[in-house]
């Protein structure tokens, strides 16, 4: 079993820097770049939250928690920078981020036999700190910009595809 969550940790992880990395890219023209957790204080209320769960080949929990004014920055640079964002097309924006970063990462856990299924993004604003999350398989943060999100992967185990 420690070794199966070992391999998974490695190939999650690859996974997540890879789609965290192309997505950014691709959806807000921004560069993202993974750092050492300890190099960087972690996120602090208020920021926005937003979940999708992992429904096959894992049961688990994407999320990706990203403070107010780099997600207003993604989500304009996403649709072409309008003034002013409506807060709708926030959680809309970052329902889609966390959507195809979770769809790319899966699509390299899985293989081109197999499937997978996530279920509806939501986005949540945090004004207050929330305890950690428990079972965390991966905690990774990336710097964008002069700010930086965080993205978690929970599995809590494999199911049959």
């Amino acid at each position: 079993m420690a070794i199966e969550r070992a391999s998974l940790v490695l190939e999650s992880l690859s996974a997540l820097n890879e789609a965290v990395q192309d997505t950014l890219e691709t959806l807000t023209y921004k560069e993202a770049l993974p750092v050492d957790a300890a190099s960087i204080a972690s996120l602090r209320a208020p920021y926005y939250i937003t979940t999708v769960a992992v429904n096959r080949p894992y049961t688990g929990v994407i999320r990706l928690k990203i403070g107010r004014d780099l997600a207003i920055g993604l989500v304009g640079s996403m649709l072409g920078s309008p003034q002013p964002i409506e807060e709708a097309w926030v959680h809309d924006g970052l329902s889609e981020l966390v959507n195809t970063i979770g769809g790319r990462i899966l699509a390299h856990l899985v293989d081109a036999y197999s499937s997978f299924d996530l279920g509806i993004p939501e986005t949540l604003f945090v004004e207050k700190e929330a305890g950690p999350a428990e079972g965390v398989l991966i905690r990774q943060i990336y710097a964008v910009d002069e700010s930086s999100i965080e993205l978690e992967l929970e599995f809590k185990k494999a199911r049959a595809a």
